[in-house]
């Protein structure tokens, strides 16, 4: 094999490997995104709320996660059936990212009608403008049969990302008593907060 077989070899051989690894970045990014809402997914949710929680814990920076809840969804869905639904979602989904900061902040659906947002170097007093925007956003998508419930909890050092995840879910499931009402779980405290 001359010179210029050889370099023609190695240029081949470059754009074979160039169009794996872009074959496989685009692989990785199906396997970890919601089809139906272009969010992250909820098997990506937990490998990333792990790593955020072991970062802001050893750099000693808040982190604050919301969780939200469509209060109305399945009465939505008898009445403009689940083509309708599927709409509703993937609007809560585009008025989440419309909500959050680009690149910092990352949103999930954590299954069905339930999301879940990471927040890093956020308190829980601060994640409550995010979800007012959330509502805002919404409420400017023309869906007016729609509320969601918002859970928010704030890592401390005390926790782990298990009981995060927890202390979110039960703020969120409290707020569904009230449509558009945003609980804050207070650990600290051990007691909720209505805002």
């Amino acid at each position: 094999m001359n010179n210029n077989d050889l370099i023609k070899e190695i240029a081949s051989l470059k754009e074979q490997i160039k169009s794996l690894e872009e074959e496989n970045r685009r692989l990785k990014e199906l396997s970890i995104t919601d089809e139906l809402t272009g969010l992250y997914n909820y098997r990506y949710f937990h490998e990333r709320l792990t790593h955020e929680v072991a970062r802001n814990k050893r750099q000693n920076h808040p982190l604050s996660l919301i969780f939200l809840d469509v209060d109305s969804l399945k009465s939505f869905n008898d009445t403009y059936g689940h083509s309708g639904g599927n709409d509703v979602l993937k609007t809560i989904a585009q008025s989440i990212v419309k909500s959050i900061r680009k690149e910092v902040d990352s949103a999930y659906r954590f299954g069905g009608d339930e999301f879940a947002i990471i927040l890093p170097e956020v308190h829980s007093e601060q994640a409550i403008n995010i979800a007012k925007r959330i509502i805002t956003n919404l409420s400017k998508s023309g869906f007016k049969d729609i509320s969601i419930s918002f859970g928010i909890a704030e890592l401390n050092s005390d926790i782990d990302s298990k009981t995060l995840i927890k202390y979110a879910d039960e703020a969120m499931y409290l707020s569904k008593r009230d449509a558009n009402k945003i609980h804050i779980y207070n650990p600290t405290f051990s007691h909720f907060l209505n805002k």
